[in-house]
């Protein structure tokens, strides 16, 4: 390709604007770029069809289409820069900036884990015997610096050569051509100036008869794709060492990395490029920010600590034990007390058991009660005990129904409104913000029911409740008529509170609520968010409402007018334009977005928000993955203003940390753990309370 457009470096001229993905995160990915295109034909060999030459243009997208195909259950993300026969500027300057452009938007902020390449065939204009393959990569020690490049294809420039030899041997194999080697003295534009590491390949010569002849053909194209494809795989299977989050090494195996990594001082991890996960680190110590998460890691402890105490309201964790070790946002409240007396303070109950453990006979007591909370000394009571309630059914409809129990044990009180909420089990969206509903009716309980039949379970505790009125939410798919009919006759009054979509049923549920402290603006598609709200919102007059990601309604907009709002999660579930317009209508003061990266830091930020509301000897506990339990728990914070844990398959660390400072000002007496041991594990509930002593 001496003669070819590539090693053209043209005038810097602004390219149009582009639209490119936004929100990348670490994955692997590849950029296919067909070279040439439109009116950039590129070499064109003997063949014509359909009237027309067969140019390089045409193989090029051919070849490089049947990679994308191939590579579609790779688990590698493929762009491509052009999956047409489209070309991208008037002049083949601008053609390759814009392309380039194009393939650099596409990986922008994952380039440590993206590659390109570009796909040609070669042309000889001085002999037609010239044959073969070639690979290059750009090298800029070898090549003349009046051609700039960009200092990110610097940075890759061994991953490009490993990249190089990756993909070299393969295709030479698979399609038994010449091999032309390996080559970094040329300054093709494109493997100069993308980010990311990559190659540019050659697939044979169109100006050789034999070679052109088989190039044409379908099943060349297929056998060159599938080793290009072979080749892309290939590369991520490696297995890269980073010491203080800079590349060192790359090697094959795992134990290879391992190895080496053994050998650094510092931050070390190994990264599998080809799982994306880090599989080896010994960064053992983490500095957590309260409410920001995890803010860098460390090899030892007193690096830790000295990098944490810089900043207020972080704490330093171990990683293997996920114990805290340090603080300035808490105290040590757990105090090791031996036969001795010498006393050891913790900041983890965990940890102090275990200390005391080496002492025996010791106890922990709690340094702000004094309390004893575990003890080997003959004879010593406890004095402190935390009671721990599981409040579970077989079924989702049982649960609720053992909430109920709590909430009115003797059935309701003779001067109460004897009013439950009754809403579908299978679907959240309608009783998303039945929450604070609960408490205009004074606590009233939310029971779950099918949509068919009233079950006899509900129908049960409705009579032991003593149910003067049935509030139903949602329509007659949600709850039929026939579960209506079968409260009706049981001498129970019924109200529905329903609309078109679930927008409008929530927005005749707010109407209930009448003057209220503040509203919670919440997606209507993604319950997380809405429920972990709600215990918040029930125990202090604040309403919920629903909104579709960009468009708010003109209804919900009214509703919203003068009251101060909190935005839950981020503009993914809730836009930016709606943000602004409730800015523009309430004002910046009234308008606050509370967000995480998941729907647990969501809920942390929440927690953090609203944390001085939230004053109880009690915390509810529910897993987040699923919204029946949690839903139904909302009237328990009605009373005694509890906050709601949602737990994943463990408890994030934000959340963590609030449960620290707010178990130091508040001295909690139970946990009420929402659900069965699928939904909250014994671990889990352990480690609340715990977390609580």
């Amino acid at each position: 390709m001496n003669q070819k457009i590539y090693s053209f470096i043209g005038m810097c001229i602004l390219f149009a604007i582009f639209l490119f993905p936004a929100g990348v995160f670490a994955e692997k990915m590849v950029v296919i770029d067909p070279g040439h295109g439109g009116k950039f034909t590129g070499t064109c060999g003997y063949t014509k069809e359909s009237g027309k030459d067969l140019c390089e243009r045409d193989v090029n997208l051919s070849v490089g289409l049947k990679v994308r195909e191939v590579l579609k259950s790779s688990g590698i993300k493929v762009f491509m820069t052009r999956d047409a026969d489209v070309g991208f500027a008037s002049n083949s300057g601008d053609d390759l900036k814009a392309r380039t452009n194009l393939a650099n938007g596409f990986v922008k902020g994952n380039n440590d884990n993206s590659i390109f390449i570009s796909i040609h065939h070669n042309a000889s204009p001085t002999s037609p015997y010239v044959k073969g393959y070639e690979t290059y990569y750009y090298d800029y020690h070898n090549l003349d610096p009046m051609y700039p490049y960009d200092p990110l294809q610097v940075k890759y420039l061994n991953d490009s050569k490993r990249f190089a030899e990756v993909i070299h041997p393969t295709v030479v194999n698979a399609l038994g051509l010449m091999d032309r080697k390996i080559h970094n003295d040329q300054s093709f534009y494109v493997i100069r100036n993308t980010q990311m590491p990559s190659v540019l390949v050659e697939l044979g010569y169109m100006t050789n008869r034999e070679e052109e002849s088989r190039i044409k053909t379908t099943a060349y194209q297929q056998q060159a794709a599938q080793a290009l494809a072979n080749s892309i795989i290939s590369y991520f299977k490696v297995f890269e060492v980073y010491q203080d989050n800079n590349k060192k090494a790359t090697y094959k195996t795992k134990n290879e990395a391992v190895n080496y990594a053994q050998t650094l001082n510092g931050n070390v991890r190994v990264f599998d490029k080809d799982t994306q996960q880090d599989v080896w680190e010994n960064s053992n110590f983490e500095a957590y920010h309260k409410s920001e998460g995890l803010l860098k890691s460390f090899a030892t402890e007193q690096q830790a600590i000295a990098y944490a105490a810089g900043y207020a309201n972080t704490r330093v964790v171990e990683k293997a034990t996920g114990e805290t070790l340090w603080a300035n946002f808490f105290t040590q409240r757990y105090i090791v007390q031996d036969q001795a007396g010498n006393n050891t303070s913790f900041f983890d109950f965990n940890k102090a058991i275990s200390f005391a453990k080496t002492k025996q006979p010791a106890r922990v007591v709690r340094a702000n009660t004094n309390d004893v909370i575990w003890t080997s000394f003959a004879n010593e009571q406890i004095t402190r005990n935390l009671q721990s309630t599981r409040l579970e059914g077989a079924t989702r409809y049982l649960t609720s129904v053992s909430i109920s129990k709590m909430l009115h044990p003797n059935g309701f009180a003779a001067n109460s409104d004897k009013t439950v909420i009754l809403t579908t089990g299978a679907e959240p969206a309608d009783a998303l913000s039945a929450g604070p509903l609960s408490a205009t009716y004074g606590q009233a309980p939310i029971l779950l029911n099918n949509s068919s039949s009233l079950l006899p379970e509900v129908k049960d505790e409705l009579k032991r409740l003593g149910t003067a009125k049935v509030i139903i939410i949602g329509g007659p798919i949600a709850i039929s008529p026939n579960v209506e009919d079968a409260i009706i006759s049981l001498g129970i009054d019924t109200e529905r509170i329903s609309g078109q979509t679930r927008v409008e049923t929530n927005q005749r549920i707010v109407e209930k609520l009448g003057s209220v402290e503040g509203v919670f603006v919440a997606s209507a598609r993604s319950f997380p968010d809405a429920l972990a709200s709600a215990p918040i919102a029930a125990a202090n007059n604040w309403a919920i409402v629903l909104t579709e990601q960009n468009n708010i309604s003109a209804e919900a907009l009214n509703y919203l007018k003068g009251k101060k709002t909190v935005i839950l999660g981020g503009p993914v579930v809730v836009s930016d334009s709606i943000q602004n317009q409730l800015v523009q209508q309430n004002g910046t003061q009234n308008v606050v977005r509370l967000a995480g990266s998941n729907r647990y830091e969501t809920l942390a930020s929440i927690l953090w928000y609203f944390k001085d509301q939230m004053k109880s000897d009690t915390i509810n506990i529910a897993t987040g993955a699923n919204f029946p339990d949690a839903l139904t728990a909302a009237p328990l914070s009605i009373q005694n203003k509890a906050p709601l844990i949602l737990l994943g398959s463990g408890l994030y660390k934000n959340v963590e940390s609030f449960l620290f400072q707010y178990t130091e000002e508040n001295l909690i007496k139970r946990v009420n753990v929402i659900g069965g041991p699928l939904a909250v594990p014994q671990s889990l509930e352990s480690v609340i309370v715990n977390k609580a002593k």
